[in-house]
């Protein structure tokens, strides 16, 4: 069986591949430096990181039996044609959850204290930190009002966090009906609103947070008009995908200071230009995707994938299959 990584990260490809050995097989990682269609083109499993998995990857990889997500997204991999392939997806839906939500809660804590850092000064660590505005206070977590924008298992984990520091918690979620009974002690919230309450939740919150997978529905989600409804003095959290939210729209918001900052742990393009504009603004703080990028998280991550290509080596689906029409 061959086995092909499109993984970055060092700790990562050593983690799966001892995880790997454990069950007598072996991966393959794919060299940046040498042409990506030749390394594919014999593979039965990809194992990939946040490379584009799409019709034209598929059709050159004519032994290709499972796209293996190393994260729980999947909207970079053309999941429907694989589908019609016989080809499984499958993702890792649960093991980076808590990292992904006390990252969070980091960006929370660095835009409400109005922190950056400053690259001119490093002879010295506590000058590297220094207040974006010097006119702008900082300001108090506690009985502040956190809107959360899907409410999954790292939506979830954010809540709980959140609850424990005094925050006032709102969460919008597609199927609320679902989580009615019990919301507040079962899923950690205040209030628990469907999208069509979006309007009246971005009002009322301090802060809000993106916790919703990336689809057709919510591709710009976040635009001028979501913007206009939010309070000037609130503040924007992205740790799930860039365009859920609209980018030309979130850089003259933050320009025109019609919100007071946002900190994304994801991009538009990945990794992004340096020269970009919206870069540049003081109050927008960018961390390079590493959300879900703890010791712990690896562990977790690297084991259900060894899992899932175990058992495709003996014949049987992953766990966590994603095209779940391939099981009947």
């Amino acid at each position: 069986m061959n086995i092909v990584g499109l993984l970055q990260g060092l700790t990562f490809k050593q983690s799966l591949s001892k995880k790997l050995e454990e069950y007598n097989l072996e991966i393959n990682y794919v060299d940046p430096d040498k042409s990506l269609a030749s390394q594919l083109a014999p593979a039965h499993i990809i194992v990939n990181g946040f490379h584009m998995i799409d019709r034209s990857i598929i059709e050159n990889c004519p032994n290709l039996k499972l796209v293996q997500q190393s994260g729980i997204g999947v909207d970079n991999i053309d999941i429907k044609y694989c589908s019609t392939k016989g080809i499984y997806v499958a993702n890792v839906p649960l093991a980076n959850a808590i990292s992904v939500a006390e990252h969070t809660l980091f960006l929370m804590f660095f835009l409400s204290k109005n922190v950056s850092i400053n690259p001119g000064h490093s002879t010295s660590p506590v000058s590297l930190l220094h207040t974006r505005s010097k006119t702008t206070a900082g300001m108090e977590l506690h009985g502040k009002t956190l809107a959360i924008i899907g409410l999954g298992v790292t939506g979830l984990e954010v809540a709980k966090i959140a609850r424990g520091l005094g925050l006032r918690v709102e969460a919008v979620t597609k199927h609320p009906f679902t989580k009615r009974d019990g919301y507040d002690k079962k899923y950690y919230v205040d209030d628990l609103a469907g999208i069509d309450r979006l309007p009246e939740v971005l009002a009322r919150a301090d802060i809000v947070s993106i916790h919703t997978p990336l689809t057709d529905e919510t591709t710009d989600m976040f635009g001028e008009k979501e913007f206009s409804m939010m309070k000037k003095s609130a503040y924007l959290i992205n740790v799930a995908r860039a365009k859920i939210v609209n980018k030309d729209a979130l850089f003259t918001a933050l320009s025109a200071q019609r919100i007071a900052g946002a900190a994304f742990d994801v991009f538009w393009r990945e990794p992004p230009v340096l020269e970009d504009k919206i870069l540049a603004l003081e109050n927008f703080i960018l961390t390079p995707h590493i959300a879900g990028w703890t010791s712990e998280a690896i562990e977790t991550i690297t084991r259900i994938i060894s899992i899932n290509i175990e058992r495709m080596s003996r014949g049987d689906p992953p766990l966590t299959v994603v095209n779940k029409e391939l099981l009947v």
